[in-house]
């Protein structure tokens, strides 16, 4: 019989040991799952961050170009515009009629080219405004300058 009940305790032990070691690796599986899950939050949220930083971006990249070109375009403006008085005024001055007749031409021209930059930077801001606000941005803000220039 001793050696029975020593058996049996030694099956106690090793139950024990077994239970111990299954606690153990379940504490220790539960803990890995949990890291896991803080790691895919935290790289969820990582990838949250980068998506809205670069829609952000994206916005602000759109925004800024469109402010560019509509510069560029209020500076065409100006250029003509100066030069539609250049011409008036030599006009004006002219005495000659086949030279007030070229200046009227060359002015007519001028004016033309200043109506097609107007109505091109005209389509663009009303386009711009249109992906802006599609994106969740609000339209960039032109000086007073370049909007006289712009809108005649």
């Amino acid at each position: 019989m001793r050696g029975t009940a020593a058996q049996v305790e030694q099956g106690r032990i090793k139950l024990r040991a077994l239970r111990l070691q299954l606690s153990h690796d379940a504490e220790t599986l539960e803990m890995q799952l949990s890291h896991q899950r803080d790691m895919f939050a935290m790289k969820a949220d990582l990838m949250r961050d980068l998506i809205k930083a670069l829609i952000e971006h994206r916005v602000d990249a759109v925004c800024k170009a469109c402010e560019e070109t509509l510069k560029m375009y209020a500076e065409q403006s100006r250029h003509y515009m100066a030069q539609q008085d250049r011409y008036a005024d030599a006009e004006i001055k002219a005495t000659e009629p086949l030279e007030r007749a070229n200046l009227r031409v060359r002015l007519n021209e001028t004016d033309l080219q200043l109506t097609n930059i107007r109505s091109d930077g005209g389509t663009l801001q009303r386009e711009m405004a249109r992906v802006i606000l599609l994106l969740g941005g609000t339209m960039p803000t032109l000086s007073n300058d370049d909007q006289r220039a712009l809108l005649g």
